[in-house]
């Protein structure tokens, strides 16, 4: 028993969460600038205005134009870039250089300019003045200034090719040439109508993903990673490679909330990776698990990073109809990521954590169950048809209800209740006399009611509440993250806003389709295999909204124009763009938790890739057979069958493929074996019942030779034991 009980004091004290994560995760996404005094202050002031300003319009709609929202939007984000931000990495800075304060200054003076100018007669008419165009021209060089400092290098190199496309086009060959080059209207166009910067990547930007970033950065604030992480551990982490799987699934839980994988790998990073590490993994591929479960997150309903939300604007679906396509295929990519798991265990011996070392599952939920609430609410808000920005502000409201009500029942019960009537009455007469939404009062009652529930049974059972107290900092604190984590967004479809206007002012989005279709000869799996490659190449270091814009514009239509349905042409392109954000060597999540497994990015990233890549020919399945999709034009064509046959033998190809790639399955694969398998993946790949009766047999004969094979083995290690 004592043994018991220090193995579980030490893995308790591994997977206690540094107060520094999030500025670990700020500093990997590319700011290590430490400042203090009143600068920091206002930073502060200037991230919770933004943070309070987005709350406020999607809870209840805007107090200016739809541009001017968008600018207060670009220029907030801009002016904290410059303040956060150094002009590059390394330099060690503890405060605001001049040049910066300089720069956010004329964001400030410039931005409001052209901010107040949109509605000038002159540019109502179409043209500028040459105060406009030079305004103009200034905030285009701080956009992709900011871009630079806060995304990277590559997202600036492909702005500038770009750029230089729309003023070289006289000079190219057919059909990629054009002549519609005009310096001037080019500027018009990118900064004064909504076919540039102001366009839809900036548009779903402010209107839907800030709201989401709030929400994951106000969950984590409230120490949700960590119960995640503790429940995953205890559903998995006494099976063979427990840690690792915990880390799989919390950091699924996490990933599908929080819109970063960044942020998502440092988060359940700093639990996971110590543990991983203490049964057997790795360094780097503890790191490369980690990085792997929290970029797929992003393809994980309910908030599947930011790029599901461009995929409102750019396809006739609903959030919620997305939602229900990407759930099947989303769970096979964390299967895959699992068996990956799993195989690697078996090739290395790797135990799980002893179960009485694990914290109660019970005892998780009763201390902090009422955490994942919020999250069933912003499930059912969507899917009952609610705006997908009211939804998150509802379950905001909910969240920060049972977060602050929580602390206070188990302390003070009877004023914790007085307290909790009175905000409900009181958002009642909000209602009641200024319109407010009748769901503000209907959440906060709610959470009350989940509060006092908790807490009775905390006292029945005897459980103390959860550690970690929100408070009037924790929501400062939660309010700053938000809008440091939405930076990166802010400029990237800022910036993807000019590639956009480009595409559509060259004509680049007619012509394109028409060329890779031409070229294909019209072979459907080879234009999936262009795609798969161009994914990969435009995400190199770039994140995946701004990928998926660009490859959504421009390739997406000619898949498309293959008679492959809308919604699994756009599924298909966001799915290579995460896995672009794992494609070595610019790989971000894996330089943000390479610090923590103390292993070398690159070779981490490499890890990354390959658990990531166990899903690699889902996207070519569900593109030919789109039964998994459940696509809403498909209701009612397939029998239930069709469809449990459908998602099985996706599954069994996926499994098989997993075993491919680590050589393994029981024992390490023979020559033959690890061809039989790679067949077996590659015939699911055709939608026909033929070949996925010839792909289950293939791959149940592999398992039969090496459940064989494996025993064959044991017997062999046993009989030299008794020897």
């Amino acid at each position: 028993m004592a043994d018991t009980s220090k193995q579980h004091e030490e893995n308790m004290e591994t997977i206690e969460a540094p107060e520094e994560t999030a500025e670990q995760a700020m500093e990997a996404e590319g700011s290590d600038r430490s400042v203090f005094g009143w600068k920091a202050i206002l930073i502060l002031i200037i991230s919770v205005a933004l943070s309070l300003y987005h709350l406020y319009t999607a809870g209840f709609g805007l107090i200016v134009s739809t541009n001017q929202h968008l600018f207060i939007h670009l220029l907030a984000g801009l002016i904290l870039i410059f303040l956060i931000f150094p002009r590059k990495k390394g330099l060690g800075q503890t405060t605001i250089a001049w040049y910066d304060m300089a720069l956010a200054g004329i964001v400030l003076v410039v931005g409001s300019f052209v901010m107040l100018n949109q509605t000038h007669q002159t540019i109502l008419q179409g043209s500028m003045e040459t105060s406009h165009m030079f305004a103009g021209i200034i905030m285009i060089l701080l956009l992709l200034e900011a871009a630079r400092r806060v995304v990277g290098k590559p997202l600036l190199i492909i702005a500038f090719i770009f750029i230089a496309y729309y003023f070289l086009g006289d000079y190219l060959p057919a059909p990629f040439g054009h002549s519609r080059a005009n310096f001037e209207q080019f500027i018009y166009e990118m900064m004064y109508t909504s076919t540039g910067i102001l366009g839809t990547p900036l548009s779903v930007s402010a209107n839907y993903v800030f709201i989401f970033i709030l929400f994951g950065a106000i969950l984590e604030a409230t120490g949700a990673g960590k119960m995640f992480i503790d429940l995953a551990l205890r559903a998995v982490g006494h099976s063979r490679g427990g840690p690792a799987k915990a880390a799989v699934v919390g950091s699924g839980f996490m990933g599908s909330i929080s819109g970063s994988s960044v942020a998502n790998a440092v988060t359940t990073g700093t639990f996971t990776i110590p543990l991983m590490k203490k049964v057997g993994f790795r360094p780097q591929t503890a790191g490369g698990i980690e990085v792997a479960s929290s970029s797929s997150g992003q393809f994980l309903p309910p908030v599947m990073g930011a790029a599901a939300f461009l995929m409102i604007e750019y396809t006739p679906y609903s959030y919620a109809q997305i939602m229900v396509s990407a759930l099947i295929p989303a769970i096979l990519t964390y299967i895959a990521i699992l068996w990956m798991v799993h195989i690697e265990s078996l090739k290395h011996n790797i135990q799980g954590l002893a179960k009485d070392s694990l914290v109660s599952g019970r005892k998780s939920l009763l201390q902090q169950g009422y955490l994942i609430v919020p999250i069933i609410a912003l499930v059912y808000f969507v899917m009952a048809g609610n705006t997908v920005f009211n939804a998150a502000f509802y379950s905001i409201v909910m969240l920060l209800t049972v977060a602050v009500l929580a602390h206070r029942l188990r302390g003070r019960f009877g004023a914790g209740l007085l307290i909790s009537g009175m905000l409900a009455i009181i958002a009642y007469g909000m209602h009641y006399f200024f319109g407010w939404h009748m769901e503000i009062s209907i959440m906060i009652a709610i959470g009350a009611f989940i509060c006092v529930f908790f807490v009775l049974f905390q006292n029945k059972f005897k459980i103390a509440s959860a550690p970690i107290k929100f408070g009037f900092r924790e929501l400062m604190v939660s309010l700053e993250m938000a809008s440091r984590k939405a930076l990166t967004v802010i400029a990237a479809c800022a910036t993807a806003g000019i590639l956009i206007g480009i595409i559509n002012l060259t004509g680049l989005s007619g012509s394109l389709p028409t060329i890779i279709v031409g070229f294909a000869g019209d072979q459907l799996l080879l234009v999936l295999f262009f795609t798969f490659i161009a994914c990969l190449i435009v995400g190199l270091g770039l994140p995946t909204t701004a990928t998926y814009v660009i490859l959504a514009s421009m390739i997406a239509p000619a898949l498309i124009e293959m008679n492959v349905p809308i919604m699994a042409a756009h599924l298909f392109v966001l799915y290579y763009g995460v896995l672009a954000d794992d494609t070595p060597p610019v790989n971000l999540p894996a330089y943000a938790v390479s610090g923590i497994a103390k292993a070398d990015p690159i070779v981490t990233g490499v890890q990354g890739f390959k658990y990531d890549a166990g899903a690699l020919l889902l996207p070519f399945v569900f593109v030919m057979n789109t039964i998994i999709l459940l696509l809403p034009e498909n209701q009612g064509m397939f029998a239930w069958y069709e469809i449990v046959w459908a998602i099985f033998t996706a599954l069994v190809g996926i499994l098989a493929f997993v075993t491919v790639i680590q050589n393994y399955m029981f024992v390490k694969y023979r020559w033959f074996e690890w061809i039989l398998a790679l067949s077996s993946a590659l015939v699911f790949i055709h939608p026909a019942f033929v070949s996925d009766l010839i792909g289950v047999a293939l791959f149940a004969l592999l398992i039969s030779i090496h459940l064989l094979r494996k025993k064959a083995i044991d017997r062999e290690d046993r009989v030299e034991v008794t020897a």
